[in-house]
């Protein structure tokens, strides 16, 4: 096997924002195998999987089977991580920044930081644009895109997961939108056990499997699991998809 090229989660926003058509200046740097790859698609989704370290992806590739299958038709990338945690993890992922220039730590900085992320600026720029994640996260982004799908915080993490599938496929009947960002959270909370694989990958597959068009999918990794202080990088998988998968 080829080893996968080193990206930073800070090229991603850049990245998007080049296949989407406008600029995006930020730390990070537009990843020209991801643009070249997307080929003047306008569409992307953006799924933030929790804890996705890219060793226990690789390790676990035979229960990703649709992951995987996106990686066949895609590209695999090794992307550092800044932070163990998960706000200031996403927030380095939208925003094109490490923490010591985003600065937010928890959920609450997000209403108070004017730091511009890729959902606002594509939006700005004429785009339609849906952001579907907690509630408390997704509520800092009303006003500055096209709709925000807010999942409640519940005990049962699968049903969260299930719930923000469901939104997701819902706001793409509702507005086909040229940038999707979803979060899914199983994997952080339960570990790579065989329940939060198979609810992570069956939800990525929902959400391909009802595209209005085609669409660049990326599924990264926030931070690497909690208990592997020794991990600094987590998967990044880039897949160009179209209507009807399974058709």
């Amino acid at each position: 096997m080829i080893a996968p090229r080193e990206v930073e989660q800070v090229d991603i926003a850049p990245s998007i924002a080049s296949l989407l058509g406008f600029s995006f200046p930020c730390d990070g740097e537009v990843v020209d195998e991801i643009v070249m790859y997307a080929n003047g698609c306008n569409r992307a989704v953006l799924a933030i999987v929790d804890s996705l370290g890219f060793e226990e992806y690789l390790s676990n590739r035979e229960g990703f089977s649709f992951i995987s299958f996106m990686e066949s038709q895609g590209l695999l990338f090794k992307c550092l991580s800044y932070s163990k945690r998960t706000t200031p993890s996403i927030a380095s992922i939208l925003c094109g920044l490490k923490l010591e220039k985003h600065g937010i730590e928890r959920t609450e900085d997000a209403y108070i930081r004017r730091v511009k992320c890729l959902p606002e600026v594509a939006y700005e720029e004429g785009l339609r644009v849906v952001v579907v994640m907690e509630e408390y996260g997704a509520l800092s982004f009303q006003g500055l895109v096209s709709s925000v799908k807010p999942v409640r915080d519940r005990p049962e993490v699968l049903e969260f997961d299930e719930e923000a599938s469901r939104q997701a496929v819902e706001a793409m009947k509702e507005l086909d939108p040229n940038l999707l960002v979803v979060h899914f959270r199983s994997l952080d909370v339960l570990g790579f056990v065989p329940t939060s694989i198979e609810m992570v990958d069956r939800s990525l597959r929902t959400i391909a499997e009802n595209l209005v068009g085609e669409a660049t999918f990326f599924v990264v990794g926030d931070h690497p699991p909690h208990d592997r202080e020794d991990e600094e990088h987590v998967a990044l998988i880039v897949s160009k998809l179209r209507l009807r998968l399974n058709a």
